[in-house]
């Protein structure tokens, strides 16, 4: 039996957005702790600041620059501190390889149930 209600449920998922303030791209799968960022590149690599919508779930895309010579495998969030929040795989097994300078866009969701 749930024991929080709809209203609630959007309460968590509107906390968790706010509190989801950069959004980065790793080399590694996070679990966890944070994986390795990517760096480099022209443009430059750079966390990104995501855009929540929506009540629950909650939904941000976001769109990276990505260096050559990258395989992208995970994603995850920080809050202002700057401290790792959550994140996971991205990319299917092998993540995706930018054999040159490319973006890499994805679409966050967070739903509270």
């Amino acid at each position: 039996m749930p024991i929080e209600t709809t209203t609630e449920q959007a309460s968590l998922a509107a906390k968790y957005a706010a509190d989801a303030v950069s959004v980065a791209l790793y080399t590694t799968v996070p679990g966890a702790t944070a994986g390795t960022e990517v760096s480099g590149g022209s443009p430059a690599y750079a966390r990104k600041t995501p855009t929540w919508s929506g009540t629950n779930p909650q939904t941000a895309t976001v769109t990276f620059d990505v260096p050559a010579g990258t395989t992208v495998k995970g994603v995850g969030l920080y809050n202002s501190g700057g401290t790792y929040i959550d994140g996971g795989a991205v990319g299917g097994a092998s993540g995706q390889l930018f054999s040159s300078q490319g973006q890499y866009q994805i679409t966050l969701t967070y739903t509270q149930s």
